[in-house]
């Protein structure tokens, strides 16, 4: 489980659909598919939370 604090990004009736990475050295702007990140590269190679859950907490 990894949590997200930055950059959220929501749908019109508040839900989450996107956050930023909180792998160190990624960053990318990632989609969130049943609570999960969706799977995203990190120079060039799968990161290492693709598929992982991701709790939002306020930061």
């Amino acid at each position: 489980m990894a949590i997200a604090s930055e950059m959220p990004l929501l749908d019109d009736e508040g839900r989450v659909m996107a956050v930023r990475c909180p792998a160190a050295g990624c960053g990318a702007v990632v989609d969130l598919i049943d609570g999960r990140l969706d799977r995203h590269l990190v120079r060039g190679q799968k990161c290492r939370t693709s598929g992982v859950q991701v709790v939002v907490a306020e930061g």
